[in-house]
């Protein structure tokens, strides 16, 4: 782009009397002053032109605040460099220099930092301390190692290495070179520190974990500069570096003053070793809050499992007005809705990102799909992948894993062959959850033939997991003995969740020698896991082998193994209710237990006809217990809390029972409800007496 051209001055020479003072009747300091005056009013583009002009004319482009002036206002970064090429003499100083230097590097024109530099030392203009800063910031941020080389020279040959700013700046871009050493080289020969040289010596010794050598240099700062920055630097080096919150917190205990940095590196902190009553308690301390306090202890709570604490976190924040949820909040809340089942809270939290006009990016859009999946809203799940502009591995890998849980084989196909004909390239996720919707359906050939050629045809070698969803595959199919000799000849150690799947294959097929041999692994790899004693006491209930059945129930006593309780969530009207096997807590419990006894007289449901009845001799107090599982709970409160037509979404933590299955199939073609059943391996959706998995799970 050609610099802007030499103009009629138009308007503001014309006529030399609409104004006394034009620029043909004042003197030569006058003019500039005229012309410094009229460049700061944000001059347009023909203005502009014919202020360039003048200054040509009368030859103040080269006075420093003309020129700084000009430059700063000219339409690009290029213009702004090809106007200083077209100088025919240098400028009297480098204050043009230092402020469009100081533009460029502030507005990441990094390149055009760089660029200006080149022509100021081919121009031999001389610097003052004010160039080389933020010269030395583009070349760190663009790794520039020839500009920092050259920066550093001419700052030791002008005798400016040790002014404050220039001496920060070399020792940034050291550290983001990777050598520290020169650094602190730098950092020892200068004589006058400030608390920002400290702070930012000590922050790159961090980046570059020596950690021994930054808390020394802390150690040896002067109190005068041992500001509240420094010591947040000791609190983060301590939690998120060294993760050492014992450590971090006698740090936070002993600083003289806190900000919401402080505050929130400690709960951060505390969330990292999954100790939540502690990051708890410092939340419930803080003077105040910001909205990443809110998101720390949010975050806290939904990676270690506190599904129901971080909604009701969520819930609290949304009543202080001056705190708003912003993009990370409502990224971390979304699985929490998803784990919980929170349907009516994640479609609440999915408009409340439309009316904030949010930007919707691949994380939140993978967020989005998750959780609508896990709640058993498919049809939203797929609304949201076709609606993302740019999808990914993961986003793809996402959907994947949301279809094959709901047992959609054939659209998991589809998605992933359209991710194929996209150039995305699968990876280990994606493949669990190709194989995953395979065993779902008893797609046995199918699966074995991704298995076999995963790493042939898409360069992924089988992990456990993809190991773990053959075992389950081709030992529901029946194909006991090749699941068995899969895993004694595995590349690598089994884990406990294969010998748990074909256990339960063994279940399903009445396999009790091959069973016993697979409890013997389990029970030696996970002793005090119940749920290893608990099936294979039901395997020999199925095959009427009693003394058996009590010998695996006495065993668990004796090492004091309590049984996991069965658990199912039902959503209505926005809050999440929890009920167990025979619970009586709930303030409905009366009307809840009638409508239950209503449903099983529609059904004419007869407990004991059920293959899960897992008590000796099917006593009459046993059969009746099956009548009280969790599940079946949920629905009798989902029948009387919900209008007609409703469907119920319940979120079981255990498999369902055989029993519970058959009686949500009858009452959702007696009551016509779809009734969606989410639980530890699928999901179940129940419409008009049948079931998506067809009985196959």
């Amino acid at each position: 782009m050609a610099c802007i051209a030499p103009v009629p001055v138009l308007s503001l020479l014309a006529n030399p009397n609409s104004n006394r003072n034009t620029p043909e009747t004042l003197t030569l300091t006058t003019t500039e002053q005229w012309l410094v005056s009229s460049l700061s009013s944000s001059p347009t583009a023909v203005s502009l032109g014919a202020l360039h002009a003048l200054s040509l004319k009368t030859g103040l482009c080269r006075r420093d605040t003309v020129l700084s002036h000009l430059l700063l206002h000219f339409p690009s970064p290029s213009s702004s460099l090809l106007l200083l090429r077209s100088l025919c003499s240098p400028p009297d100083s480098p204050f043009p220099f230092n402020s469009l230097l100081s533009f460029f590097s502030r507005s990441s024109f990094h390149l055009h930092t760089l660029e200006l530099y080149s022509i100021l030392r081919s121009l031999s203009v001389p610097i003052d301390p004010s160039t080389l800063p933020p010269l030395l910031r583009s070349a760190t941020l663009t790794s520039c190692i020839a500009a920092g080389f050259d920066a550093h020279a001419l700052a030791f040959k002008t005798g400016l290495t040790d002014r404050l700013p220039i001496a920060t700046a070399l020792i940034r871009f050291y550290f983001a070179l990777g050598r520290p050493a020169l650094s602190r080289c730098i950092f020892d020969r200068c004589r006058n520190r400030d608390s920002v040289l400290w702070n930012t010596t000590i922050v790159g010794f961090i980046r570059c974990r020596e950690f021994d050598v930054a808390r020394k240099l802390f150690d040896e700062m002067p109190p005068i500069d041992q500001n509240i920055a420094s010591w947040n630097s000791m609190v983060d080096m301590y939690c998120n570096k060294m993760g050492d919150v014992e450590m971090a917190r006698k740090v936070f205990d002993q600083m003289p003053k806190r900000d919401f940095v402080s505050w929130n590196a400690m709960i951060s902190g505390y969330a990292r070793v999954s100790d939540c009553n502690s990051a708890r308690e410092l939340f419930d301390n803080m003077p105040e809050r910001d909205v990443l306090s809110w998101n720390a202890l949010i975050a806290c709570y939904v990676q270690n499992g506190f599904f129901a604490e971080a909604l009701q976190l969520f819930r609290e924040m949304q009543g202080f007005d001056e705190v708003m949820p912003n993009k990370v909040t409502v990224t971390a809340v979304l699985p929490a809705c998803g784990h919980l089942g929170a349907l009516d809270l994640g479609r609440w939290i999915h408009g409340y990102i439309k009316r904030q006009c949010i930007a919707i990016d691949l994380q939140m859009s993978t967020a989005l799909i998750d959780m609508y999946g896990r709640c058993g809203c498919i049809e939203d799940a797929r609304k949201v992948f076709k609606q993302a502009r740019k999808k990914d591995t993961f986003l793809f890998s996402t959907m994947i894993e949301v279809l094959s849980m709901h047992g959609m084989a054939d659209e998991v196909f589809s998605v992933f062959n359209y991710m194929i004909n996209e150039g995305i390239k699968p990876n280990d996720i994606t493949m669990v959850g190709l194989l995953k919707a395979c065993a779902h359906q008893g797609l046995v050939e199918e699966g074995l033939r991704w298995f076999n050629t995963m790493e042939e045809e898409l360069g992924l070698s089988p992990k456990l997991e993809h190991y773990g969803c053959i075992v389950d595959l081709i030992g529901r199919a029946g194909k006991l003995n090749d699941a068995y000799e899969l895993i004694l000849n595995m590349p690598m150690e089994p884990s406990p969740v294969l010998w748990s799947s074909l256990l339960n294959a063994c279940k399903i097929h009445g396999d009790v020698e091959l069973a016993e041999k697979v409890a013997r692994h389990l029970i030696e790899l996970e002793p005090e896991s119940c749920g290893n004693y608990v099936l294979m006491s039901n395997i020999y209930l199925t095959k009427r082998r009693w003394k058996d059945a009590d010998g695996m129930r006495n065993l668990m006593k004796e090492k004091e193994i309590a049984k996991k309780p069965g658990c199912s969530s039902v959503e209505v009207r926005n809050q999440i209710y929890e009920f167990f096997a025979g619970d009586r807590n709930h303030p409905q419990c009366r009307e809840i237990y009638e409508m239950l006894y209503r449903v099983a007289a529609r059904l004419r449901y007869k407990p004991w006809r059920s293959s899960d009845l897992r008590e000796k001799g099917g006593d009459m107090k046993h059969k009746h217990a099956l009548i009280h599982h969790s599940e079946k709970l949920a629905l009798a409160f989902g029948l009387i809390s919900t209008e007609e037509g409703t469907t119920i979404r319940i979120i079981k933590n255990l498999r369902i029972c055989e029993d519970c299955h058959l009686f949500m199939k009858l009452a959702s073609a007696c009551f016509g409800r779809k009734v969606i059943v989410r639980d530890c391996h699928r999901f179940h959706h129940f419409i008009d007496g049948s079931c998506s998995c067809f009985d196959y799970w």
